[in-house]
């Protein structure tokens, strides 16, 4: 052991996300860490340097031993990108090792390495591993990525910092979006790269790809941004280091309540209204959805929950319009119930143009008139994930049953108050 060299990691020999991934960049004790980024932004090269340092450095105390895991989409795949450089990198470190083609696996004077193709993940057993690497993994299914995340996580209890990495193009909201950001954590580090951040490749390969891709593919393929691949987003004003941040209840400041009038769920954005930029503030969400006793008491509940959740003395809403019609089985309206619950209601006679509430949010989004509190995370699902029907500007309500409710509620605010691109009519406040 003491004949090899060793792997020395210095700073200056990575590109800048590539380094931030390797030391997990502001939690150096993160068990899970990421690199989501543009092709050719050095994703493969930085995943192998990884490997190497794990092997070396992540060892059982019971055997001495390190024992890794790496994931591929394919074997090929494998074979091509992780094999052939890791092996180049073995020998440069002067580690002796045996490669076993038939069982995918490397021998080494410090530990083993499995390879695994991530759609036959259920193949993961009997070993405990001290940590495990995937590569590619948004190519892969939801349903498989998320058995093989879940797989190499309950074999990670080799050692106490047993860690898991991963490396991959974004392909939309799908599986490492969900794990990664809509289920953030404290042991998750998120490291994006740009494709433009390698000066090592060639200009004409990234212009190749601002020839060939539309802006919203170059989010994802240049930027390693994620971003909705299927259709234009509704919501393209909405950029997450832009308009997410804390946003804190002041008391002193009324309430304003965005409702959107559904049974699963019926979904209100509380929102409160500051004299300086950003104006709209909005500090919580709320979906409640229908028990057996009836609509009408859903939204006695709704303005039972805001009320309690923020004590105030004074409360605006701002709700669709179809909340003015009457139940056969109730005596009041929804909007009724939301005033007789001492609530001041602004509401048009008719809901507005779709086009022109989306065109509010999108306006207030841009210009950074809008942030939305981190908590809300049904609402900046909505913001990313909400997207208009194929070549038109409505928005599509069919894709996913969750969605829409959250946006919708915050747009009847938004379309009502003074932010409006388009300003209501006189005379449209409900009396």
């Amino acid at each position: 052991m003491k004949e090899y060299n060793p792997l020395i990691l210095k700073k200056d020999n990575y590109l800048p996300h590539q380094w931030d991934f390797l030391t997990k960049k502001g939690n150096p004790k993160a068990r899970i860490s990421a690199l989501i980024g543009g092709f050719g932004c050095g994703k493969s090269k930085i995943l192998i340097t990884k490997a190497a340092y794990c092997l070396t450095n992540k060892i059982n105390p019971n055997s001495g031993k390190s024992n890794g895991l790496i994931l591929y989409p394919t074997y090929s795949l494998a074979e091509e990108v992780f094999v052939q450089p890791f092996i180049e990198l073995l020998e440069k470190c002067r580690i002796p090792y045996d490669y076993n083609i038939a069982s995918h696996k490397f021998r080494t004077l410090f530990g083993d390495i499995k390879i695994y193709v991530t759609n036959q993940a259920n193949k993961i057993v009997g070993s405990n591993y001290t940590w495990a690497g995937v590569d590619e993994l948004d190519i892969e299914s939801f349903k498989n990525a998320d058995i093989a995340i879940s797989k190499a996580l309950g074999r990670l209890r080799g050692c106490e910092d047993a860690e898991l990495f991963i490396t991959t193009t974004p392909e939309g909201y799908s599986f490492c979006w969900d794990f990664l950001v809509n289920k953030a954590s404290d042991d998750k580090v998120v490291i994006h790269g740009k494709t433009t951040d390698n000066p090592y490749l060639p200009k004409s390969y990234i212009q190749s790809l601002r020839d060939n891709y539309d802006d919203n593919l170059l989010k994802a393929y240049l930027l390693g941004q994620f971003t909705n691949l299927q259709r234009g987003n509704t919501y393209h004003g909405f950029e997450r280091d832009k308009n997410v941040k804390e946003c804190k209840y002041n008391r002193n400041q009324p309430i304003h309540v965005g409702w959107d009038f559904n049974v699963m769920p019926q979904a209100c954005c509380i929102i409160q209204e500051q004299p300086n930029s950003p104006n709209i503030q909005v500090i919580d969400e709320i979906a409640l959805d229908a028990d057996s006793s009836g609509g009408d008491l859903l939204t006695e509940r709704m303005c039972r929950t805001i009320k309690q959740r923020y004590p105030n003395s004074q409360y605006f809403a701002y709700p669709d319009a179809t909340g003015a019609a009457r139940h056969s089985s109730a005596r009041f309206s929804d909007i009724d119930i939301i005033r007789r619950n001492g609530f001041m209601v602004h509401v048009r006679h008719i809901n507005p143009l779709v086009v022109n509430r989306v065109n509010s949010m999108n306006n207030n989004l841009a210009k950074g008139n809008m942030i939305i509190d981190p908590k809300c995370k049904g609402l900046i699902r909505d913001l990313e994930q909400v997207v208009n029907k194929e070549g038109t500007r409505d928005i599509d309500k069919t894709t996913h049953k969750n969605l829409t409710h959250l946006s919708d509620a915050l747009g009847y605010y938004v379309d009502f108050s003074k932010y409006a691109t388009i300003k209501p009519s006189i005379g449209t406040q409900a009396r």
